[in-house]
């Protein structure tokens, strides 16, 4: 709906859409260019402007007359009405317009109304003029019709031209009256249909009548024109003698109205989408639900099992089946975030300068491992090594082939064969060249009605003997569509699979960055002094068994407001790490560290604190690091991440604290 909105708000034409409900009043929802330009304002403050109250914007004497106009098109169930006043601009200014609405039912319930605006001032000033000059008809008439821009004719009883005004000469392309003079409209064969016309004029001769804008078609200088015609009865001594006519061209205006009317037949399609995506929406999250109850259900029914049992041997297999469980629960929550946030757009490429030869070694040898031990032949065949040190995300590439070679060995028979085989093709796109993986493996395969609908999220083949997220393969199409690649699948059951990801990677003349491999000595983390600020006692008790089953005295805090007030009474440079839980109450962990931080200590400004926390997206470390921290770990804890980290930072913070006159030495 974003994009139909965006392109409704590039028209020239003024239009707006609003609800109304009588308890809540008018609320404008979106404006177009055009009618931005006519309130010389943004477009928010546009919106904001339209959904105050009738008498703010519009005159006094015409605010009534529009809400019982609006009131009676409501009751009747009109679906478009059409109103003339004066509308107030916020320069204080008034224009006179012509607000076309339409009213449209959405599928959910409710309405919205579209409203387009027509600038007729100019208009309606020459209709003053001609007002005000009605008492000096008789001396004015001629120049009143030599000056309008308005068509005018006059007609006799039997339709019959008597004269027109210049407007209306120029209009045709007619050089004099002559031309028209004593003929009809019929004889003139200008009209696309006789009928509208000819009935109209018929009906104000007979009854007296006046008919407003009543529209057709006519030819004008080669082309066929959309007019209004108003036409009214001329009387003499109580008898009707002929009528008087005006017209005006509103081929623009039908114009952007047809285009009104193509962007609400896109808008409603536009809901319709919404409606099917909310709907897909829910079975996502019922599978979702689903999904993590089976490994749920294996957690806690085995724990029962492991507290009711005395045997140790059974207790241990309990224990493994829970990890088991566990870690599929938290590959599944994983798979979950990241595809929603390749569906939100919040996940963003992260281009690294790396070796093209070797930027698979570690994932290539993990595969191995899998697949000797599962009795699989492993191949590997090609290389990249010609594309040189390139620049490309290879943490998402190497996301995309660990789920297609897990997949390949997981579905293979023991005895089978998977392959990785990469090369380098000849297209280029500037500085960019294309490479080609592809994963074949001797498998079950798969049948051919489920490889339109393989990428879906959840959707897994039920004849599969090992059941997995099913969110593998939709996280590795959605990242190959991010990398700007493409993947392609061909599978016959029994025979096997063939995936075939082609991506571009831009060769680059740089160095790549070193890493180095850091040991954590042995009783590093002795005696150490970490400050735990964290409100679960399950939590707790994890991360605190941790540390000190590494030498380190742990000292706990239940909320942040706790943490800062240990840190503030503690000695300086005592401390040797913080850990920060985020969501906690009284105090979080962002508003804890940015207090830290800003102590007057000069230990505040350096002891290393790290965020310990469940809210795992990229945001989320933004926010950490924003509030000081140094480092954004995710829950449930990797131990080996944990440590590294903490002997990462404290060993900066140990030189750090070299320099401080006031410690004694340890």
């Amino acid at each position: 709906m974003a994009m139909e909105w965006e392109n409704m708000a590039a028209l020239p034409v003024p239009i707006f859409i609003y609800s109304y409900e009588e308890d809540e009043g008018r609320q404008c929802l979106k404006v177009s260019k055009g009618l931005c330009d006519f309130l010389r304002l943004e477009e928010e403050a546009a919106c904001h402007y339209l959904s105050q109250s009738l008498d703010l914007v519009t005159h006094p004497e015409d605010t009534q007359r529009i809400r019982q106009a609006t009131q009676r098109a409501l009751d009747n169930g009109e679906e478009q009405w059409r109103l003339s006043f004066r509308m107030l601009r916020p320069d204080g200014t008034y224009a006179w317009v012509i607000c076309h609405t339409v009213q449209v039912n959405l599928p959910e319930g409710g309405r919205l109304f579209y409203s387009s605006l027509m600038d007729v001032a100019q208009e309606h000033e020459q209709n003053e003029r001609r007002r005000a000059e009605q008492k000096h008809m008789n001396l004015l008439l001629d120049k009143i019709l030599e000056t309008t821009q308005i068509g005018i004719f006059w007609k006799d009883k039997d339709r019959r031209f008597l004269g027109a005004n210049k407007a209306f000469l120029e209009y045709y392309g007619f050089p004099s009256e002559s031309v028209i003079i004593g003929k009809t409209d019929e004889d003139m064969g200008w009209h696309e249909e006789d009928g509208p016309y000819k009935n109209d004029e018929l009906w104000v001769l007979e009854t007296g009548h006046s008919t407003h804008r009543v529209r057709g078609k006519c030819l004008s200088h080669g082309e066929m024109r959309d007019i209004v015609a108003s036409k009214s009865p001329l009387i003499e001594n109580g008898e009707i003698v002929g009528l008087v006519g005006s017209f005006e061209d509103v081929t623009e205006e039908y114009r952007q109205q047809q285009k009104i009317v193509e962007l609400n037949d896109r808008l409603l399609a536009s809901l319709k989408r919404t409606e099917m995506a909310n709907r897909a929406k829910t079975a996502f999250l019922s599978n979702v639900s689903h999904d993590m109850r089976t490994p749920l259900n294996g957690i806690l029914g085995f724990a029962r099992l492991a507290a009711a049992s005395n045997n140790m041997e059974k207790v241990q297999n309990y224990l493994q089946k829970i990890l088991k469980s566990a870690e599929l629960l938290q590959s599944l929550i994983d798979d979950t975030l990241e595809l929603s946030r390749i569906s939100a757009g919040k996940l963003r490429l992260e281009p690294e300068i790396v070796e093209a030869e070797n930027m698979f070694d570690a994932l290539l040898t993990t595969i191995s491992s899998m697949a000797e031990n599962k009795g699989l032949h492993f191949e590997t065949k090609g290389s990249l090594a010609e594309m040189g040190t390139v620049k490309v995300d290879a943490l998402k590439l190497n996301k995309v082939f660990l789920n297609l070679l897990s997949n390949a060995v997981k579905f293979t028979h023991v005895g089978g064969t998977v392959t990785f085989a990469a090369e380098c093709l000849p297209e280029r796109q500037g500085g960019r060249r294309k490479c080609r993986v592809s994963i074949k493996d001797t498998g079950i395969g798969m049948e051919d009605s489920f490889l339109p609908k393989m990428f879906e999220p959840f959707v897994q083949e039920h004849r599969l003997p090992v059941q997995g997220t099913g969110l593998g393969l939709a996280i590795a199409k959605q990242l190959v569509d991010m990398l700007g690649g493409s993947i392609n699948v061909s599978s016959r059951v029994g025979e096997g699979t063939e995936f075939k990801v082609e991506f571009y990677m831009e060769q680059v003349m740089a160095p790549v960055p070193g890493r180095g491999n850091e040991v954590i000595p042995k009783d590093f983390f002795e005696g150490r002094r970490v400050l735990l600020c964290e409100d679960n006692a399950l939590n707790q008790e994890l991360a605190k068994t941790l540390l000190e089953d590494e030498g380190m005295a742990v000292i706990l805090a239940e909320n942040g407001q706790i943490g800062i007030e240990i840190f503030n009474d503690s000695d300086l440079g005592s401390i040797d790490a913080i850990l920060m839980d985020i969501r906690m109450p009284v105090m979080d962990g962002l508003q804890a560290a940015k207090l830290i931080r800003a102590m007057p200590r000069k230990d505040s400004r350096a002891v290393p604190i790290l965020a310990l926390t469940a809210n795992a997206f990229r945001e989320d470390a933004e926010k950490s690091k924003a509030a000081g921290m140094n480092s954004h770990l995710t829950k449930p804890l990797e131990p080996e991440k944990l440590l590294h980290d903490l002997a990462h930072y404290m060993e900066a913070y140990d030189e750090a604290r070299t320099g401080w006159p006031e410690l004694d030495k340890r």
